[in-house]
């Protein structure tokens, strides 16, 4: 178990060990080149440490980076150093745990959400959401936010893909009054018409037992940089990075899927529960 570490620096940090690997240079030949340490360029590649301005350009050099695949590295050292964005402008309660968690939605290029009890927050509406956070004092800030962290899905550019394994359970556990249910349930169905999310459902009768038994989590996959698993609980967090914890989430979420009703399948199934609320 381990530290979450700041998803934009593990992304620039695969990208320059990429371009560094494609120059056939090892980490003591650039560090011969720059007189930067090997261990402290290891540090930037693995995305432990954000490199200074002017050593990461003398590395760059270094290893001849030019063109778009200079850029590329820049912007992400820039997304780095910018942090998650303007998210966290306004939001003086927003803590190191949900601020990460941003930076990580936003830096993914995949998300691989399994979710036992309540709709996920990315696909929340804000009745819905409203009714999670309650009367506290930091509620509206709180609300604010997961609406706002929507946007990585209707980005017009690279927008996240969403896969999101729910147990059926969450559609018929009224959190909300009914008609904030039967509203949160038409969200599902107009989020799945995106053509990067996919919504599937797990039912709760099937005999057996799935690893989504043991308690929601979330995948994060990125363009560059090795995915990983944030775990979140009532009023703590943790994120998993190592390879192996990573790699047995992984075959839990596919053991889910395996499970759970096709997408076709699952947005009828969503259909018939709003007919059967609106009867009511």
């Amino acid at each position: 178990m381990s530290v979450s570490k700041p998803a934009a620096a593990r992304e620039m940090g695969a990208e320059l060990r990429k371009l560094r690997a494609a120059a056939g240079m090892t980490l003591r030949a650039v560090e011969s080149r720059t007189g930067i340490s090997n261990a402290k360029i290891s540090l930037w590649e693995t995305g432990q440490r954000l490199a200074a301005h002017d050593d990461l350009l003398l590395v760059l050099d270094a290893i001849g980076a030019v063109g778009d695949d200079r850029e590329r590295l820049l912007g992400k050292w820039r997304a780095a150093t910018e942090g998650p964005g303007q998210l966290l402008g306004s939001a003086p309660l927003v803590g190191t745990a949900l601020a990460q968690l941003i930076d990580q939605e936003q830096a993914a290029r995949r998300i691989t959400t399994v979710s036992p009890l309540l709709i996920p927050g990315l696909l929340q509406i804000s009745s819905y959401a409203r009714e999670i956070f309650g009367q506290s004092p930091d509620a509206h800030t709180r609300l604010a936010i997961r609406m706002g962290r929507q946007e990585i899905l209707t980005r017009k550019r690279n927008p996240v893909e969403l896969h999101a394994l729910i147990d059926d359970g969450a559609l018929m556990r009224p959190i909300a009054p009914p008609e904030a249910m039967t509203d949160q349930m038409r969200h599902l169905l107009t989020m799945a018409e995106l053509p990067n999310v996919t919504i599937q459902l797990v039912p709760s009768t099937a005999p057996g037992y799935s690893p989504h038994l043991a308690g929601a989590f979330i995948m994060f996959e990125f363009p560059s940089a090795a995915p990983i698993v944030h775990l979140e609980h009532y009023r703590a967090s943790v994120t998993l990075w190592d390879e192996e914890d990573v790699s047995g989430f992984a075959a839990a979420a596919v053991k889910v899927a395996e499970r759970a009703l096709s997408p076709v399948r699952t947005l009828d199934v969503i259909k018939e529960l709003i007919e059967g609320m609106e009867a009511e």
